[in-house]
């Protein structure tokens, strides 16, 4: 292929040089590819030894113009002819069968070059045998990377090959006409030939990186889809609800049937759905992404969801973590829905927080709610009111018309104070008919305003016997505040000292405990505060005294005998 005009002129090889070092760094770019990395090697360097070839007859030339003797370097420019068919043939055999042969192939046919390189040039030199070798070395070698080339570019993303089977054809097809001897081949402009040859190598090889490339992505491509319908079949076949969201935008991307009934997702509509519509609490859904953003994974997570069909949200148990779909970074979710679990902990909740009564709060939760709002007052310098109000003659009541109405007279009480009440207000059911409430910012004046409207609304509510006779009843209320003391039992015993006061002053009234009477209340011992003789208070001895609902698991008998010893002792309250 090489052309003398060549190395004729300085120009000349300095452009066609040039040209060798972008077709080296193509190679040195296009090699990074381990699969075709060893034939772009080989190739480049079969085409550089060719290239000295070349260089080598030129000087033989020039010793042979001089007279000088040429035989050994005529020998040494076969030999370097032969080398390069030997890196080309080795190139093509890389690319045609993926490998390389054997050493003993490659030196068996390497001995054989030699031989007949050195019987025509020493033993029975020819000279024309010597220049058509010059030819049939080239030629042999771009032969046969023209069939590699060829039998590669039927591939899927080959175009690199079948450009450089075209170009070696082209090549081929060169040689052979300066192997027969036309002038067209060996004119005085054929020196821009190997330029033009190695620049176009140069962009066969990145064309073959290029599909190498791409053929790396289909094959990616190829194994994500895969993966990707695996994680499909998984969660379809899945027993549990599994969405897929993005986290870029927080669209729903798949949602298996189980999902799709729970949510009541349209599944033609899917991306229309973002996972955060369906959080009925937005504090539950930032405290989730806060978990997700500092672990990546979340198990076993409760969430408050609603459907866009209904308003009435319910309970799921949440696993989400977040992974690679389809080059995208997503939310993997999959619920459990524990709706019936959580409404059994909130009944467990209520019975043990709740009377089971009149669905008021139970004494032990008020006392430890009550602790609670004190101190928050406390920090914010606010007032507080406790009442303490009792049903009079109840026992009148349950004598009267039964235990049956009592409970109803309990529960009507109940409701009356509720609807009289504010939200934040917390009202208990103490013991027996005794309640308990709780204001917070109210002071003692303002709190013993509230007591007298709660007093005339329960006044004026009325209940109905079995045989449908209207029964009404009061109450005595006893107000504490702030201005007493922080301590909740300090504040319901001096509740009921105004309570106690209000019976003895007539019932049906409210009574305030003032900082006036704390000094005598602080004497008397708080809790030994009365002798046995001297109307003992029974608030202070509720388990033996108290009167009490049915349904507060006492004997009729007990109670009974219990009320018998309060009416002996009282002046009937």
């Amino acid at each position: 292929m090489e052309s003398l005009e060549v190395f004729n002129q300085s120009l000349h090889f300095s452009i066609t040089l040039f040209s060798l070092g972008v077709l080296f760094l193509a190679c040195l770019f296009a090699g990074s590819v381990e699969k075709i990395s060893t034939s772009l090697w080989l190739l480049f360097c079969g085409l550089f030894i060719e290239f000295c070839a070349g260089g080598m007859e030129s000087f033989i030339i020039g010793v042979y113009t001089q007279g000088g003797e040429i035989t050994g370097y005529v020998f040494f420019e076969l030999l370097m002819l032969l080398a390069a068919l030997v890196f080309m043939a080795l190139a093509a055999t890389r690319i045609l069968i993926h490998n390389i042969p054997s050493l003993a192939v490659v030196l068996t046919i390497s001995i054989l070059g030699v031989f007949v390189i050195s019987f025509f040039t020493f033993i029975s030199p020819d000279g024309n045998m010597v220049n058509s070798m010059r030819q049939i070395f080239p030629l042999a070698a771009f032969v046969i990377l023209t069939i590699a080339f060829f039998s590669a570019s039927g591939q899927e993303n080959s175009g690199g090959y079948l450009f450089g089977a075209l170009l070696s054809g082209c090549v081929s097809l060169f040689v052979l006409i300066k192997l027969v001897g036309l002038e067209i081949a060996n004119g005085e402009h054929a020196w821009f030939v190997p330029f033009v040859v190695y620049i176009l190598y140069a962009i066969s090889f990145l064309m073959i990186k290029s599909d190498a490339l791409m053929q790396k992505l289909n094959k990616t491509q190829d194994e994500v889809a895969k993966h990707n319908k695996r994680i499909e079949d998984i969660i379809k076949s899945s027993p549990f609800p599994i969405i897929i969201s993005r986290l870029s935008d927080d669209k729903i991307i798949i949602a298996n049937n189980n999902a799709v009934k729970l949510f009541g997702i349209n599944p033609k509509e899917i991306e229309k759905y973002h996972l955060k519509d369906f959080f009925a609490d937005s504090q539950n859904r930032q405290l989730l992404n806060e978990r997700l953003e500092q672990e990546k994974e979340v198990q076993d997570f409760e969430i408050l969801v609603r459907t866009p069909n209904s308003d009435t949200p319910f309970w799921l148990l949440a696993s989400a973590n977040v992974i690679d779909y389809n080059y995208n970074v997503v939310l993997y979710s999959a619920f459990q829905d524990i709706t019936s679990r959580k409404n059994r902990e909130n009944l467990l909740k209520n019975q043990a927080t709740r009377d089971p009564l009149t669905s008021l709060y139970n004494r032990r939760y008020f006392e430890d709610e009550v602790n609670k709002q004190i101190l928050a007052a406390k920090a914010k310098n606010m007032p507080y009111s406790v009442l303490m109000f009792d049903a009079d003659f109840f026992k009148r009541v349950n004598d009267t018309y039964g235990h049956k109405v009592g409970d109803k007279v309990l529960i009507e009480l109940a409701n009356v104070t509720e609807r009289a009440l504010r939200d934040k207000d917390i009202i208990a059911r103490y013991g027996g008919e005794e309640f308990v409430v709780f204001l917070p910012n109210i002071t003692a004046e303002q709190g013993y305003g509230v007591a007298e409207r709660l007093r005339e609304s329960i006044a004026a509510a009325v209940v109905y016997s079995d045989e449908n006779q209207p029964v009404k009843f009061t109450v005595s209320i006893g107000v504490s505040s702030s201005d007493i003391s922080d301590n909740v039992d300090t504040l319901i015993k001096t509740a009921d000292e105004a309570l106690y006061k209000a019976k003895q002053n007539g019932r049906n009234r409210v009574e305030l405990f003032s900082t006036k009477d704390l000094d005598a209340f602080i004497k008397q011992g708080q809790v030994e505060r009365r002798d046995e003789s001297n109307n003992h208070h029974p608030i202070f001895d509720k388990e033996n005294t108290a009167e009490i609902s049915l349904l507060d698991g006492i004997e009729t008998n007990q109670m009974q005998e219990n009320t018998t010893v309060i009416e002996n002792k009282k002046t009937g309250a």
